[in-house]
């Protein structure tokens, strides 16, 4: 199955059967097109009720979206990223005492920046792109993880130590999309 039909007040939704969806799950992409993931065992008539309940949310997702500034590919090659980005890591690790294992550059579609179990980080190169106190504030993000796994208040206690103002700099690094 792969349906568009037009929803009253959404306009064009893309429904498709997903053998890995658990669930009914709307997505919204940056280029605010909407699209509905249906499980194998649901019909295309319920999936579409259960769109058109959500028309209040799809909307407030969209309007979210369009105001938000998209980086899509940037002008910086990868060697050169990796160079900035590493470099930076390290003097932020250096000077707060937060250690990683490994890191990796990547060219991620919906995340700036993750920490492995092992320590190990992955940062996106398109933080290159950001303001730089937005990416240092990724990279502290990362670097608390390393300490404390998940996002409690101890975290972000913990980054605030490290990073005064980090839940002002999160507030803005949420006017980005990838």
């Amino acid at each position: 199955m792969n349906n568009f039909i037009t929803l009253d007040g959404i306009g064009l939704v893309h429904f498709y059967k997903s053998k890995k969806a658990k669930r009914l799950i709307i997505s919204i992409t940056k280029n605010n097109e909407i699209k509905v993931a249906v499980p194998i065992r649901i019909d295309l008539n319920k999936a579409v009720d259960f769109a058109q309940s959500k028309i209040n949310w799809i909307k407030k997702t969209q309007d979210k979206i369009s105001k938000k500034i998209i980086i899509t590919n940037n002008h910086y090659c990868r060697s050169d990223a990796k160079k900035i980005l590493v470099k930076r890591l390290n003097e932020i690790s250096n000077n707060t005492g937060l250690t990683y294992n490994k890191v990796s550059i990547r060219n991620q579609k919906t995340r700036w920046g993750s920490c492995s179990s092992l320590n190990n980080i992955s940062l996106n190169i398109k933080l290159i792109a950001l303001p730089p106190r937005l990416m240092d504030y990724v990279i502290f993000h990362e670097l608390v993880h390393t300490i404390e796994r998940n996002h409690s208040k101890n975290f972000w206690n913990l980054l605030n130590k490290y990073l005064p103002k980090s839940n002002q700099l999160n507030k803005e690094l949420n006017n980005y999309a990838i």
